[in-house]
């Protein structure tokens, strides 16, 4: 039975392609035509988690969504993926389809992702967006805004073991965490993404995620920046945004109230119209940004 994701990408007619990119092979979902969306997935997760943004398709955007390696449609890669590798490819996948004035959407460890791959190289990005996540997941002396489970080094250990012993009953208790309000289908179908997901692959990105610290990647980002976050997050404390737009030089921060760890699937009319005033600012203050970060 497709999921929800599934049906509403056929609806756009979109297309899934199996690209060669620096030794990988990387699944690739896209619809549209116009202005690119790279929209960069969350934990366990795929491109196909992006449905909801297709409706952009009707104000003149692309979306393009790829599968890290081991999530989704792709393979499993040759060497551990970590934040650093799967921003390289996001980097490679940039220029190999030849974009130009990219929006970077990254949701959960999507945003880690493409914070990284702004900071090396923004010189075809136009924007950049976070979705509910923090630059510091893992806790540390005088940090504010950690995953807020707590987690330990026992713990993160622990975690890992749950994930390779019982993959499917880790992701039961991660999927619990992401929606404020029950949504069964739209828990169906991230359930069926995460079913995909190489459990090694999966703990080893998770393991890269808690060791990484975007903080520095923020500070050196120039480009006009965007902090979503959800208000009733069980996740990361919705004061987190504005953390990230403090420690960015363009950066800004907003709140939706009604949604979870998912504002992008739990309140996809807010968001998109969020998104839409963002990026449909004039193209002055874009573009002045744009230059100031370009080599």
């Amino acid at each position: 039975m497709q999921s929800v994701f599934d049906q509403a990408w056929a609806a756009f007619n979109g297309n899934h392609d199996a690209l060669p990119l620096g030794g990988e092979t990387i699944s690739v979902h896209r619809a549209g035509s116009g202005r690119p969306l790279l929209c960069i997935h969350g934990w366990a997760m795929g491109g196909l988690s992006f449905a909801p943004q297709l409706a952009l398709i009707d104000h003149g955007f692309e979306i393009i969504a790829p599968d890290l390696p081991g999530f989704g449609d792709s393979a499993v890669s040759r060497a551990a993926p970590t934040i650093e590798s799967m921003a390289d490819l996001v980097q490679d996948l940039i220029l190999a389809l030849d974009l130009a004035d990219v929006t970077l959407i990254g949701w959960s460890m999507g945003a880690s992702v493409a914070w990284h791959a702004a900071a090396v190289n923004p010189s075809r990005l136009r924007a950049l967006v976070s979705i509910d996540m923090s630059p510091r997941v893992a806790p540390e002396d005088g940090w504010s805004f950690p995953l807020s489970s707590g987690m330990t080094r026992q713990s993160i250990e622990l975690a890992v073991q749950a994930m390779r012993n019982d993959w499917s009953g880790y992701c039961d208790l991660f999927l619990d965490r992401i929606l404020a309000e029950p949504n069964e289908e739209v828990r169906m179908a991230l359930a069926a993404l995460a079913a995909q997901a190489d459990p090694d692959s999966a703990s080893s990105a998770w393991l890269s995620l808690m060791q990484f610290d975007a903080r520095a990647d923020l500070a050196k980002t120039h480009i006009p920046a965007l902090a979503i976050q959800g208000g009733r997050s069980a996740l990361y404390p919705q004061t987190v945004g504005n953390e990230i737009a403090r420690l960015m030089p363009n950066g800004r921060a907003i709140v939706l109230d009604r949604v979870g760890h998912a504002p992008h699937l739990e309140d996809p009319d807010a968001f998109n119209a969020t998104l839409l005033d963002f990026l449909n600012q004039p193209p002055s203050a874009l573009e002045l940004c744009h230059s100031l970060s370009a080599p």
